[in-house]
């Protein structure tokens, strides 16, 4: 479903200039030529954002005037002001009253669309976060069974109390976030403020913003706007994809912490900085240091204290686990009863590469009980058909087990279970590379009778069984 964005001005060329740029951007949207139009299609459409002229040509039904209503009846809706005559007093009484931002006519579309863009993901998270304050969800602590998943929270508990500099080493989606969390919340820390923020869900302009803050001074006024370091100074900071920002400014946050200080953007004023910052790098953070893509002196100054998360197609033995928690920590938020997997679903689901890591299975709960399953929310069993299709399709197991069943038709039982078992213990090989010791725990058997049962089923021999059989 489409983004619904009012439009408010008296320029009856403006607003089908911006109608048509969002719309061919994919946003749907609502146009009004006055403050009464405008009143009336809040109430009624309930817009995801507003675009608004600072001026709409009636005394004091301006756009300042509607943008005072709308900050104090519609606390989800952002606003972001417009002005063909725009003085920076006009934009700083603007922000002031809350407008998400302030853009000045002509405009640049790309401008316009990044600053829409920006506003509605900003509110999209605040009515997230509101939301699991009043539904009190669970806090996930750090998830799985897996000797990794274990290493991590013996790191952790090592690392936390001293209050030093740490990198968290993992692939895109690996939920490094969390282990951040358990790292402050362990810590002396613990009571001041914890904050966090993803470098690639900003431009470089919003990233130097968000983190530093900014100060706006006019001939009447100074107007503050506090950032990241500001809001958490005393507290832990969490950065991640600090790898994916230009080495320049890989060189700012450098020089702040060389000098355990910042100044807010427009200020040369330097505030005294006190945080525990903790950065997510990728798991190949030494090539791109190689290449001159990450500052080799930032890592240096960071990695005192280092966790490593493997991606979760290297610890299997934590995706069963990790399923079941999502489901069960989905279900108490929507005060329903947790659904099992089938045990085809859950081979699916076992032997898929997951490319996305831990928050895409996060993802695949919520695809389940809100797609999947509409048509039958009584369903109380997941099988194949309820699985999101490039899961299912991305795997060949279906096939497999189809020829298999027909191929096992005509045997005995005796022979049939044999059979069955030769291919499920191949496959559980391959799956944990060979690894006799990972296989042996995921199965639920010794080390010593899987090695007999492997014996008896004749795949001792197997090329992945001898050429990982130590790893």
């Amino acid at each position: 479903m489409a983004f619904n964005v009012l439009i408010v001005d008296d320029e009856a060329d403006i607003r089908e200039l911006v109608s048509g740029i969002l719309e061919d951007n994919g946003y749907s949207t609502t146009t009004a030529g006055s403050y009464i139009e405008a009143e009336e299609s809040i109430k009624k459409i309930r817009p995801n954002l507003v675009i608004l002229d600072v001026w709409l040509g009636e005394s004091d039904r301006d756009g300042l005037r509607l943008l005072e209503v709308i900050r104090k009846n519609y606390e989800f809706v952002p606003v972001i002001m417009m002005s063909g005559h725009g003085t920076i007093e006009t934009a700083v009484s603007a922000i002031k009253q809350g407008a998400y931002d302030f853009i000045e006519k002509p405009f640049d579309s790309a401008r316009l669309l990044t600053s829409v863009e920006k506003a509605i993901d900003a509110t999209k998270l605040l009515m997230e976060n509101a939301d699991l304050k009043v539904k009190a969800k669970v806090s996930d602590g750090i998830l799985g069974q897996s000797q990794n998943a274990q290493n991590i929270r013996l790191a952790v508990e090592k690392i936390a109390p001293l209050n030093g500099r740490c990198v968290i080493l993992g692939p895109a989606g690996s939920d490094k976030e969390t282990i951040a969390k358990e790292i402050h919340k362990l810590s002396n820390r613990s009571k001041s403020p914890f904050g966090a923020i993803n470098c690639r869900s900003y431009n470089l302009r919003q990233l130097e913003m968000e983190l530093f803050g900014t100060e706006l001074k006019t001939q009447e006024d100074i107007v503050i706007r506090s950032g990241l370091f500001e809001k958490i100074n005393g507290g832990t900071l969490f950065i991640d994809d600090l790898a994916y920002t230009p080495i320049d400014f890989q060189q700012k946050i450098l020089r702040v912490l060389k000098e355990e200080s910042f100044c807010r953007i427009g200020s040369n004023e330097r505030i005294h900085l006190n945080i525990r910052l903790i950065v997510g790098l990728p798991s190949d953070i030494e090539k791109l240091i190689e290449n001159g893509e990450f500052s080799d002196e930032l890592y240096c100054r960071m990695n005192a204290n280092m966790i490593k998360v493997l991606p979760l197609k290297s610890r299997r033995e934590d995706i069963s686990y990790l399923l079941e928690h999502f489901m069960a920590q989905a279900a108490k938020v929507h005060n329903t009863t947790p659904k099992r997997f089938s045990n085809e679903a859950m081979g699916i689901l076992n032997s898929y590469s997951w490319p996305g890591d831990v928050m895409q299975v996060k993802n695949v709960i919520d695809w389940i009980l809100t797609v999947s399953n509409t048509e039958n929310e009584q369903k109380s069993l997941i099988n194949l058909e309820d699985l999101p299709k490039e899961i299912v399709e991305g795997k060949t197991a279906a096939v497999a087990n189809t020829q298999f069943i027909s191929s096992v038709s005509e045997m005995s039982i005796r022979e049939a279970r044999e059979a069955f078992e030769r291919e499920y213990f191949i496959e559980q090989l391959k799956k944990f590379g060979g690894n006799i010791s990972q296989t042996a725990k995921f199965v639920g058997m010794e080390r010593s009778a899987l090695h007999r049962k492997l014996k008896t089923l004749d795949i001792c021999d197997s090329k992945i069984f001898k050429a990982n059989e130590e790893a």
